[in-house]
């Protein structure tokens, strides 16, 4: 017998088990469905590092703080992230090429240390020897 959409969601048929299973499920599905809503209807504003914008008077102000921003200026707000103020900051592009020149320059010393320890450490305890074959006059070098 089909069931009509009045009847779709009558439970009281199934066994009590079933019905605890299939509340569940769909209890699952509405929570997750309205956190994954919820998330995406946040306002961009609400993840950006600064806002800017212009008064009546024309001053440009900026400010990290949302709730600051007047609500009649809300609408001229222009969000501002803080990588796009570090990129046209001249002063912080500077500061992050000698941060990166001066772990480069550590990072050359670091294996040029390493290179010499391992070349150092073949050699600690042992005497180069040096032989001259009488049969075919080469020089034999090794180390003891």
């Amino acid at each position: 017998m089909p069931r009509s959409a009045s009847n779709l969601l009558d439970l009281s048929e199934l066994p009590a088990p079933k019905r605890r299973e299939v509340r569940d499920f769909f209890q699952f599905l509405l929570t997750s469905s309205a956190a994954t809503v919820m998330i995406f209807m946040l306002p961009q504003v609400s993840l950006a590092d600064f806002f800017k914008y212009k008064d009546n008077k024309g001053n440009l102000i900026i400010t990290n703080r949302f709730e600051d921003i007047p609500k009649k200026y809300r609408n001229r707000v222009i969000v501002v992230w803080d990588k796009d103020l570090a990129a046209k900051d001249t002063v912080a592009r500077r500061k992050a090429a000698a941060v990166e020149q001066y772990e480069q320059q550590e990072a050359n010393k670091k294996a040029q240390q390493q290179a010499e320890e391992k070349k150092t450490s073949t050699k600690k305890g042992k005497t180069l020897v040096i032989e001259l074959d009488e049969n075919t006059g080469q020089l034999i070098r090794r180390f003891e």
